[in-house]
């Protein structure tokens, strides 16, 4: 007798498919995706073709590898990747807007602001906002902004009203005693400007006093008037 062993020593063919680009499923951190079959031959016949391809796939890129096996247990290989993309903006909600006055003695107000609300299904990476470090009396925008772990970012604007609620002060220069003017029954006087101050600053200052003064007594008002129109009067 005479033996003759013939042995199949050729692998099989494998051929991956393209690879694949998809977005994030509705909802969630990843991506469901059905993958198309290699193309495969051998001249002995296919045994299996199989892959390691996860349940889901992650953002990023996942390569899988497919395998085919012949019926002689030879093998061979060839890979395809799934390319998930996070397309999603992270949602924002700012909170109310605040108003309130100017801190003691200052043209200004001191603040800290409530974060907004937010959410990602891929996770939030960081919160920002651009608000000064004091705001001035009147309306301040502040801007901010969500950014999620795959760059994706979201915003939301509040107002911060500040105003300006504290008087003037004034202070008026002392009485004035004068006689009348020659060969008249008045006299002609020039008054000394009050004292004035205000943490934002003095609008105006104004009386209502008369050309001249009669004999008697004249009581001017002067009234002093911030620029935030707030005032305060000293006779």
């Amino acid at each position: 007798t005479q033996d003759v062993v013939v042995t199949d020593n050729v692998n099989p063919l494998i051929t991956c498919a393209a690879d694949v680009t998809v977005n994030v499923d509705a909802g969630a951190c990843f991506a469901t995706v059905t993958l198309t079959d290699p193309t495969t031959s051998d001249d002995c016949g296919i045994l299996s073709v199989t892959n390691d391809a996860p349940a889901t796939y992650p953002v990023g890129t996942t390569t899988v590898t497919w395998t085919v096996t012949d019926n002689n247990n030879n093998t061979a290989t060839c890979t395809q990747d799934v390319v998930v993309t996070d397309n999603v903006n992270p949602l924002i909600t700012c909170a109310a807007d605040v108003a309130v006055n100017v801190d003691a003695n200052q043209c200004y107000a001191t603040i800290t602001l409530t974060d907004p609300t937010t959410s990602d299904n891929c996770g939030i990476l960081s919160v920002t906002n651009d608000a000064p470090a004091t705001y001035p009396v009147g309306i301040t925008t502040v801007t901010w902004t969500v950014t999620d772990n795959n760059n994706n970012t979201a915003t939301c604007t509040q107002d911060v009203v500040v105003t300006d609620n504290v008087n003037p002060l004034i202070t008026c220069a002392a009485d004035v005693t004068v006689n009348v003017d020659a060969g008249a029954c008045f006299a002609t006087v020039t008054l000394t400007d009050p004292t004035t101050s205000d943490d934002c600053g003095i609008l105006s200052v104004t009386n209502d006093a008369p050309a001249t003064y009669p004999v008697g007594t004249t009581t001017v008002t002067w009234t002093v008037t911030d620029g935030s129109d707030n005032t305060a009067t000293c006779t």
